[in-house]
């Protein structure tokens, strides 16, 4: 077989590029990350549980925004609903180790969470903006 010219090659990735290009969706959501604008508006976010912390520890959506919980930690947790470590009573979702589970927020506001089973995790947020 002949070696590739570089003009043929150069040509192969073009096209490479602009078919993915292409395959990518238009107007998808960016990555939710902490202090960032927010994302969602009906669509989908996500926080990571891993050594013991929420990550990212504030998350801004849109009203509507799907989030999802990803456990990867061995250890069960728990999402529970509440500031200062007391229950509101808006959510509390058991999660076992490698599980994932979500919850859509159709309602603006400030949901602070915690995991009921370990004291010793951190607070986080989920700030809710129309």
């Amino acid at each position: 077989m002949r070696a590739l010219g570089r003009a043929t090659i150069l040509a192969i990735l073009g096209a490479l590029a602009l078919s993915a290009c292409a395959a990518a969706p238009s107007g998808s959501a960016p990555s939710a990350t902490a202090g960032a604008s927010p994302t969602g508006g009906g669509g989908a976010a996500s926080v990571t549980i891993k050594g013991f912390a929420f990550s990212p520890a504030t998350l801004t959506v849109r009203t509507g925004t799907t989030v999802t919980f990803t456990n990867g930690d061995s250890a069960a947790h728990t999402i529970t609903s509440g500031a200062g470590r007391t229950k509101d009573g808006k959510f509390d979702r058991p999660i076992a180790g490698g599980a994932t589970t979500t919850i859509t927020f159709d309602a603006p506001g400030t949901y602070a969470y915690f995991c009921a089973l370990h004291s010793s995790m951190p607070e986080a947020t989920i700030v809710v903006q129309p």
